[in-house]
């Protein structure tokens, strides 16, 4: 039996490995994904009072900090049975919102984008973010460090700080915005929705234009039936901050009442 070690694994916040088992015709017979490191959160989280949570937890990830943020904020909330009012709502799902443009900024250009716009024939040295802004050039580099700079702005403006919110308590947060903060805001999210129209053409004529790459990824190698899970609002959106947990099969189908889903698996 062969063994293949990978060992770090690059590209993702933390630390993990994987290793992987061939038989003697060299077919895969395990493979196992590890997490060495220990961050230990659940143990010294552990009698603290609830309204540090969303301070501490935040701690557990520099890249997705706003995620746990918001966790612990609305398990606060349900530990004090408080309803956040509307205005605290909005800006929690607005600070979130930014989060989540952001973080796919990184992941699409920066962790995952590398193997999808580089192509599968490119070198090893150049599968990485200096490979992606060398293949699309300067000026779109500079734009995905500009969609960076304006998500952590509005992170900062509503949760306190860019990296590790600190503004959400039970019930709402401690601080709102500005009218002057309102309407910078609103220009970088209409700024953000160009770009992200930008990022669906890039990865169309880049990614789905190479036929072999689409080959690829749809071949039998990497077929993979699985289910999907995802919260969804009162309307079957998808809905990042407040929503219902929905789970579809394989085919689309909502296991909770067997309809067919009107919109992409989440």
């Amino acid at each position: 039996m062969q063994r293949i070690t990978i060992d770090p694994i690059t590209r993702l916040e933390g630390h993990g490995k994987i290793e992987i088992f061939l038989n003697e015709q060299g077919n895969v017979t395990n493979t196992y994904f590890q997490i060495p490191e220990l961050r230990g959160f659940e143990r010294f989280c552990v009698g603290r009072p609830i309204e540090e949570m969303p301070l501490l937890t935040n701690r557990i990830c520099g890249v997705c900090p706003e995620a746990h943020h918001m966790a612990a904020a609305k398990a606060a909330d349900a530990v004090y049975k408080v309803e956040v009012p509307h205005t605290g709502k909005m800006l929690r799902e607005l600070l979130y919102s930014a989060f989540y443009a952001t973080d796919h900024t990184t992941h699409f250009y920066a962790l995952g984008g590398p193997d999808f716009i580089m192509g599968p024939d490119a070198p090893v040295a150049e599968r990485n973010i200096l490979g992606v802004i060398h293949k699309v050039g300067l000026e779109i580099g500079g734009k995905v460090i500009q969609m960076r700079k304006y998500g952590h702005a509005v992170v900062e403006m509503i949760g306190g700080r860019k990296v590790h919110p600190c503004t959400s308590i039970p019930g709402g947060l401690t601080k709102g915005i500005t009218e002057e903060q309102r309407v910078e805001i609103e220009k970088m999210g209409r700024w953000g929705v160009e770009f992200a129209q930008f990022s669906l053409e890039i990865f169309n004529s880049i990614v789905l234009g190479n036929k072999q790459y689409v080959d690829l990824i749809l071949g039998d190698i990497y077929t993979h039936q699985t289910y999907y899970m995802g919260l969804v609002d009162e309307n079957n959106k998808i809905n990042f901050y407040d929503g219902k947990v929905r789970v579809v099969d394989p085919k689309g189908w909502n296991m909770l009442n067997m309809s067919r889903r009107t919109t992409p698996p989440t």
